[in-house]
């Protein structure tokens, strides 16, 4: 196909969404529940940063899905000790969660459960709206800025598992610091530097310009369930005997990817969004489907995708909560005599 028929194709498909609207009732269901996170989060902290609060906020434990570093001393920890996180728990049932669905659906946590995602994909939309395209990095830099992600996954990967030993991995995780590491996360939002603004606006500045910027680039959560994502039995596989390379699926690819030319998508960079699969316009032609052993292996479409993403996702937190791994043993006790004194303490 010609490039400027390409062209034609990717500018008709601007005007409509690329996602599956599967995928977006899932995006919007975790948005609508990290808001709420968040809004009570604020209100726990709040109720035990005044000393004359009377009624105090219960903490959510679904805030702790935003300290992945903690998470990550805890699973280090856990491997050497045996002994599972009480004092964040939950965040390393949510970092084991997203590992597991990389495992099984691709990239899945990234494109389908992930506010940053989200986020990063909504700026994504709004920028072809403004410029009416995203700009593409040329494939000479694509490469080396790829490699970042990774860069920065490597150095957590090799100071955290391979250099902290059991008991120093332990102890961390029973330091002040890290008991309201989610406390000083708030509170670095709250009282953003001159510098963090600058950060956070050319980082979704460039979100604008070039699609899922963060995500392809520089998020080293991402490039753990890229490589995680490798040895996912589902991926996308192209019927080349029904494909008639109008190139639509590349067309609306996130990560770039040359779905057209693939008998099986790869790459650790595919996401399981199925955008691909939407926009083919002949059935059966693309699918996302398990090894076929004989004949077709087990095809998940959107709707597929999504009830067990969801089902999982709900079932393994309903586990860690009648397990007793999912609330956090801090007392409230503790939190009073903390959170007071959160700026004081620095790692």
């Amino acid at each position: 196909m010609k490039i400027k028929e390409q062209k034609a194709i990717g500018f008709k498909l601007l005007k409509k969404d690329r996602a599956p609207i599967e995928r977006r009732v899932v995006q919007i269901l975790f948005v609508l529940m990290i808001l709420y996170i968040g809004i009570q989060f604020m209100g726990f902290v709040n109720s035990y940063a005044d000393p004359n609060a009377t009624v105090m906020v219960p903490r959510p434990s679904g805030v702790e899905a935003f300290l992945p570093i903690s998470a990550l001393v805890a699973l280090k920890s856990w491997l050497v000790t045996g002994i599972f996180d009480t004092v964040h728990p939950a965040g390393l049932v949510i970092l084991l969660l997203a590992m597991a669905l990389s495992l099984v659906f691709k990239r899945s946590f990234c494109s389908w459960i992930c506010p940053i995602g989200t986020l990063s994909e909504g700026l994504a939309v709004v920028g072809r709206k403004l410029f009416g395209k995203n700009f593409v990095v040329p494939r000479w830099l694509d490469y080396p800025l790829r490699s970042i992600k990774y860069i920065l996954l490597s150095f957590f990967i090799v100071f955290i598992l391979i250099f902290m030993d059991g008991a120093s991995a332990y102890g961390f995780l029973q330091t002040p610091y890290n008991m309201i590491a989610d406390v000083k996360m708030l509170d670095f939002f709250k009282n953003l530097t001159g510098v963090g603004i600058t950060v956070i606006a050319v980082l979704a500045l460039l979100s604008l310009l070039f699609q899922n910027f963060w995500c392809r680039y520089l998020c080293p959560y991402g490039a753990l369930m890229s490589l995680l994502s490798i040895l996912s039995p589902w991926k996308i596989r192209r019927n080349a005997d029904t494909c008639i390379s109008c190139q639509k699926c590349t067309a609306v690819c996130p990560n770039q990817l040359k779905v057209a030319e693939a008998k099986s998508v790869w790459s650790p960079e595919c996401s399981g969004c199925l955008n691909c699969v939407k926009s083919c316009p002949v059935k059966g032609t693309l699918e996302f489907s398990s090894p076929a052993s004989r004949g077709r292996g087990l095809i998940l479409d959107s709707k597929g995708v999504a009830i067990a993403i969801v089902v999982i996702w709900f079932m393994v937190v309903a586990l860690a909560k009648f397990t007793g791994h999912w609330e956090t043993s801090i007392p409230p006790e503790m939190y009073k005599i903390l959170i007071p004194q959160a700026g004081q303490f620095n790692h």
